[in-house]
């Protein structure tokens, strides 16, 4: 009898110790302030550079709830032919100095404004301190592409015997070899040479990518996105003159990385 109720005895006591253990000696768990988990809108600046030229956007974003963001956006983009060399040729040519900078075969410069809508859906959550949160992104819209003519100064000769003079010209069937002549190039123009000259065209544009957001709970935007984009217009953009080892395009694909900054509010 005596040992059963120093069994039980033991058995109550060790109990009441580990009790003791549990809610006093053991840490209590720290809670963290996740200020803002969800807000209800975002708006942002995004930078893209990409190896064809970059991209400016503002984009204003409707937060659904924690993984789910849909937004519109609008973007500034300028598009260049990868296989552009910008050149000086440093010398003098029959009493001429030759220095400004130009970009031989180059037919047009190409900006475009995109309309878009968007999603971005996030994969994981971000962890209660200092973590990233990582998305999926898709969008698409409609586009306005703006050709601009590029013009070249040529050294322009005669039989009189006269100093050479300087012409400026743009690219046309008629003056092609006078425009590829690379002995007789000057040099390029300004940069708002040729607006008056734009040439419009509509087209489509998609893009796809992952997005890592630096601070998903909190009321600041810090991103970057990876991903490819691919602009398609009606008919080919005469980006450079076509010559055997150049074609042009109606479809223009690229891979880019983009930085994105702004405010999310409630």
């Amino acid at each position: 009898m005596k040992i059963r109720l120093s069994i039980t005895f033991g058995f109550i006591l060790i109990s009441i110790i580990q009790l003791i253990g549990q809610t006093v000696f053991q840490p209590k768990p720290v809670e963290y302030n996740l200020k803002g988990v969800v807000y209800s809108t975002e708006s942002l600046f995004e930078i893209r550079p990409h190896f064809q030229g970059f991209t400016l956007a503002y984009k204003k974003g409707k937060i659904k709830n924690y993984y789910q963001t849909t937004y519109r956006s609008f973007e500034l983009g300028y598009i260049k032919d990868g296989r552009e060399k910008r050149q000086t040729i440093i010398g003098e040519r029959i009493g001429l100095d030759l220095r400004e900078p130009f970009i031989y075969g180059k037919r047009s410069q190409f900006f475009n404004l995109r309309m878009t809508y968007g999603q971005k859906t996030y994969l994981s959550e971000k962890t209660r301190r200092k973590g990233v949160a990582m998305a999926w992104i898709y969008e698409g819209g409609a586009s306005l592409g703006l050709i601009k003519p590029y013009y070249l100064k040529v050294i322009q000769r005669d039989n009189s015997g006269e100093e050479p003079s300087i012409a400026t010209i743009r690219y046309s069937e008629e003056n092609e070899s006078t425009f590829l002549d690379f002995a007789n190039i000057y040099g390029g123009t300004n940069f708002w040479r040729g607006f008056t000259a734009i040439t419009p065209t509509i087209g489509l544009h998609a893009k796809a990518g992952l997005h890592w957001g630096l601070g998903a709970f909190e009321d600041r935007v810090r991103a970057v996105e990876v991903g490819l984009m691919v602009d398609v217009y009606p008919r080919e953009i005469p980006l450079m003159v076509e010559r055997e080892d150049i074609n042009n395009s109606f479809l223009i694909a690229k891979l880019y990385a983009s930085f994105q900054f702004g405010r999310r509010k409630l």
